[in-house]
């Protein structure tokens, strides 16, 4: 008996976050993912996470803060699954033309190799920076995390990279 009663308010709590920050979290998706039908998507994902830890909702300090930032993590989750589909580098050098240009496919594949050559030569620090960043999609606060560096070193590793990077392809391609 105490079991339900116990489910039944955490039924009942449940439902009044939802109703009071339904249409926050549906702004906030919005604003992460830029794309309303994505917003939803990340509303209903986001709720299904907080449903499925209903029973610590008691528990925390501050249930609404707790919400709005599963939501903007499930927003920023969609975002970089979105942008790795799009962005892998060797997806995009291989697709197939139906009108397949092998002399394009063969500079493409060369552009690729000097890339990565150079990529390869940075020190390790700007290449796990510029990995995290440009590749990954990750910010730099969340660079600083996981690297341990302060985030005025990762902007400076990341500065530096892109420099020696962009020098680097100048000047073979000189």
């Amino acid at each position: 008996m105490k079991r339900q009663l116990n489910i039944v308010m955490q039924v009942e709590e449940f439902n009044l976050l939802v109703t009071q920050l339904k249409d926050k979290m549906y702004r906030l998706a919005l604003r992460v993912v830029s794309n309303e039908e994505e917003a939803r998507d990340v509303v209903q994902e986001s709720l299904i996470k907080i449903w499925r830890k209903r029973d610590k909702l008691a528990e925390i300090e501050n249930p609404a803060a707790y919400c709005m930032t599963i939501t903007r993590n499930m927003g920023i989750d969609k975002l970089r699954a979105k942008k790795m589909s799009i962005s892998d580098i060797d997806e995009h050098y291989n697709i197939e033309s139906k009108t397949a240009d092998p002399e394009r496919d063969l500079i493409a594949k060369d552009e690729l190799s000097l890339v990565m050559k150079v990529v390869n030569a940075l020190p390790e620090n700007h290449r796990t920076v510029i990995h995290l960043r440009d590749i990954e999609g990750y910010t730099y606060k969340e660079i600083a995390g996981i690297t341990g560096f302060s985030i005025e070193k990762v902007k400076v590793y990341l500065h530096r990279a892109r420099t020696k990077l962009r020098h680097q392809l100048k000047n073979r391609a000189s």
